[in-house]
C-alpha cells in the first residue's frame, strides 16, 4: 500500500508530537484556584496554606498531591478543604434575617485561627458576610435574603472563606421563597 505524505501532514505530525512532548508551564498550575481542579491535572500541586495551584514545592506548607503521586501523604482530591453539600434542599423564607450553617471537611488545624467569610449570591446578588467556624461547621452572619421576583422561589449558593480570601472547593446551594402570606405554599417546603 502506498501512502502520500503532504507537507501539511508532515507539520500535523511534528506538531502532535511536539504539544505530546511539551512539559507544562508554571501558569498552567498558577491560573487554577480550586483544589479539586489543581489536582485534575497530574504535574500540580496544591499548597493549602497558600491557597494556591503550583507546579513548584509548596516549601514547608501542607500540600496535596494528585492521586497518580502513590507515595504521598495526602494525595487525591479527597484531601482538599472543601463544602458538604447536603441532600436535603435549605430553603429560606424571603425578607427574614437568617442565618446560613455550612459544613466542611478537611479543616487544617491553622485555618481554625483564621477570619472567616461567606460569600452569598441570590439571584445573581452577591453579599460577603463575616463567619464563624464552629467544629465542621461554619456559621454565616445572619442576613435578610430576599426573592423580589415574581417568581415562588430563586436560587441561591453560598462559599466559604477561610483567612478571607483562600476558598474551600463547592458551593451549598440554598433556595428563597415567597410564601409570605400563604402558609400552604409548596415551593417553601
Amino acid at each position: 500500500m502506498w501512502f502520500q505524505i503532504t507537507l501539511p501532514t508532515i507539520f500535523f505530525l511534528i506538531l502532535q508530537i511536539t504539544q505530546k512532548n511539551a512539559k507544562p508551564t508554571d501558569e498552567e498550575c498558577n491560573s487554577i484556584t480550586s483544589c479539586s481542579s489543581c489536582l485534575s491535572k497530574s504535574f500540580c500541586v496544591w499548597c493549602v496554606n497558600k491557597g494556591k495551584c503550583t507546579r513548584q514545592s509548596c516549601g514547608s506548607d501542607n500540600h496535596i498531591h494528585p492521586k497518580n503521586v502513590a507515595d504521598a501523604l495526602m494525595s487525591g482530591p479527597k484531601f482538599c478543604p472543601r463544602v458538604i453539600e447536603s441532600e436535603k434542599q435549605m430553603t429560606f423564607a424571603s425578607g427574614k434575617r437568617e442565618n446560613i450553617v455550612v459544613k466542611i471537611t478537611q479543616i487544617h488545624i491553622y485555618m481554625a485561627f483564621t477570619p472567616w467569610k461567606c460569600k452569598i449570591e441570590v439571584d445573581g446578588k452577591e453579599m460577603g458576610v463575616n463567619a464563624l467556624l464552629i467544629a465542621d461547621e461554619v456559621y454565616c452572619e445572619a442576613v435578610e435574603l430576599i426573592n423580589d421576583t415574581d417568581n415562588a422561589y430563586v436560587n441561591g449558593h453560598v462559599q466559604i472563606f477561610w483567612e478571607y480570601t483562600k476558598a474551600f472547593d463547592g458551593l451549598r446551594t440554598f433556595r428563597v421563597c415567597s410564601c409570605d402570606l400563604d402558609p400552604t405554599c409548596e415551593s417553601c417546603k
